[in-house]
């Protein structure tokens, strides 16, 4: 089956007349909102650098959009979720962030994988697991401070005695050529029993977070709506963030969000005075921040405040312009998740049967509006409404599809680049693929370390690609194998070489931890870099 990726193959190409530019308008930007391809090849030889320059910058504006989105929304609901939950860090780690990393490739292998592409699905999940165990890991160490630098030993290696069995299991279950469905329903019973430990032992920690002190009260005031002066201050926009004195005590996830928010513009958008609402009296300041801080400002302020918009409030503090960011975000939230699920297809060719035919973007409108107006007469400027603990959960999902929707565009631009270098769909599916779908990972999880939650950074990174093989590849390879009958696997040098290779990381890193008392070395993230 031909597709975008074919565009490298002269056979594929020369039934267009060799001409690239009518094959990339045929075959490419399906999976992207843009076609970046298109972009590049029907540019004549004057405006094709224009065209690759371009792209380039907006690539980096991307990984731009994807940092802030880490840094200022998913974090910040993460620990608000760990609070609520009373989550240990590698709990949380191996659950909620996991979650967040793996979900939108669950869900691109439960579409994806069929019976002709097997071994890029594979290759892909290995490519991104040896990212994720090299790349992230070793990013997530280089970003903490080595005071702050350790783990846990069971929970370490629970984590990563599991990710060893799945891919151990993964190599076995394919060697003698067939994967049957029982096969296919073991990883996903696998990867339930390993939930199942996880929380098991976390009852056993006295629902104290792992290291850290028991919930702070004031916390607990402020999401259920109790008075606290401070936040009252806050609120009225006659304190700043960031100004606590150092014994001002605070959980956390209030030492978090006050860092998060001091250090952005965008994040001050809900800080600042109500009569602003857009956020205009925000302006960085030339003499104090730079001219670069005041251009990344405007450039960003369009998608910061769409994303204000889908996102609602999951901090502990709350205002009339929270509360009004808040009731308005289902109506833009729920287009994107359409807008994630289906792409622009899900905006006129997907339709509603048992609503009698409508469209389905029209049905999420009018639905997101009138949950709209039931979430603003249910809530007033004064404190957390009732349902703040579901809106923390939909402002994570947000933060999740919005992740998912920037990742996916890197992807697009990256492939497009490995087009352009005339990079072989083989090498693209465990190197640029991989490592563009992990790209959310390396965000988050640098993210979350650089919050202090250092411990649930590292879980992740045994945690997401966990997710990914056991659950994705195991309902993937269960619908396969329930319509189709026992599937036909192999396993070919490529995918060997990359399984092997991921073996090998995770006994070094296994190896390393426990060598040094499990606060692993700077010169160790060099190590897997190389």
């Amino acid at each position: 089956m031909v597709d975008c990726s074919d565009i490298t193959n002269a056979t594929a190409v020369s039934y267009y007349g060799g001409d690239k530019c009518s094959f990339a308008t045929a075959y490419c930007g399906d999976d992207s909102l843009l076609n970046y391809e298109r972009m590049i090849y029907c540019s004549d030889a004057e405006t094709k650098p224009f065209a690759v320059s371009a792209l380039i910058v907006f690539l980096g504006y991307l990984i731009m959009l994807l940092a802030s989105t880490a840094d200022n929304f998913f974090v910040i609901e993460l620990q608000t979720l760990s609070t609520m939950l009373r989550l240990s860090d590698d709990v949380a780690g191996v659950t909620l962030l996991a979650l967040g990393n793996g979900a939108p490739d669950v869900f691109t292998a439960v579409v994806g994988l069929g019976q002709d592409d097997f071994q890029l699905a594979l290759s892909d999940l290995m490519g991104g697991g040896i990212f994720i165990n090299t790349v992230v890991l070793g990013s997530v160490i280089l970003c903490t401070t080595p005071s702050n630098l350790e783990v846990d030993r069971v929970p370490f290696l629970r984590d990563l005695g599991m990710y060893l069995l799945c891919t151990c299991s993964i190599f076995f279950f394919c060697l003698d050529g067939v994967v049957t469905m029982p096969e296919a329903l073991g990883f996903i019973v696998v990867y339930l029993a390993y939930i199942v430990i996880v929380l098991v032992s976390s009852r056993s920690k006295d629902d104290e977070f792992d290291g850290q002190p028991k919930l702070d009260t004031s916390l607990i005031g402020a999401i259920d709506g109790s008075s606290d002066p401070v936040l009252d201050a806050l609120m009225d926009g006659r304190e700043s963030y960031g100004s606590y004195s150092n014994n001002t005590p605070r959980s956390s996830l209030r030492q978090y969000s006050t860092q998060s928010h001091a250090n952005s513009h965008h994040s001050k958008l809900l800080a600042a005075d109500d009569d602003h609402i857009l956020g205009y009296n925000d302006v960085p300041n030339v003499e104090e921040d730079g001219r670069l801080a005041l251009l990344c400002w405007y450039v960003e302020f369009p998608l910061s405040l769409l994303r204000h918009l889908s996102i609602p409030s999951a901090d502990p503090f709350w205002c009339r312009k929270r509360r009004m960011f808040s009731a308005l975000s289902p109506i833009l939230g729920f287009q994107l998740v359409i807008l994630a699920v289906w792409g622009t297809d899900g905006f006129g060719s997907v339709k509603v049967a048992w609503l009698g035919g409508f469209d389905i973007w029209l049905v999420a409108l009018l639905a997101g509006l009138a949950l709209s107006v039931v979430l603003w007469f249910c809530s007033d400027d004064e404190s957390h409404p009732p349902f703040f603990k579901f809106s923390v959960i939909f402002a994570f999902c947000m933060s999740v599809v919005w992740l998912d929707l920037i990742a996916n565009e890197v992807v697009a631009v990256l492939e497009a680049f490995g087009a352009l270098a005339n990079i072989s769909t083989s090498i693209l599916g465990l190197t640029v693929l991989a490592w563009g779908n992990s790209v959310g990972d390396l965000v988050a999880d640098t993210a979350t370390a650089r919050a202090g939650q250092v411990k649930t950074a590292i879980a992740s990174c045994f945690g997401s690609p966990l997710l990914s093989a056991l659950v994705g590849l195991g309902i993937a390879l269960t619908v396969s194998t329930s319509s189709s009958g026992p599937l036909t696997t192999s396993i070919d040098t490529q995918n060997s070489v990359a399984i092997s290779t991921l073996l090998f990381t995770l006994f070094s890193s296994g190896a390393t931890f426990a060598r040094y008392g499990y606060k692993p070395p700077r010169a160790f993230a060099y190590y897997l870099y190389g």
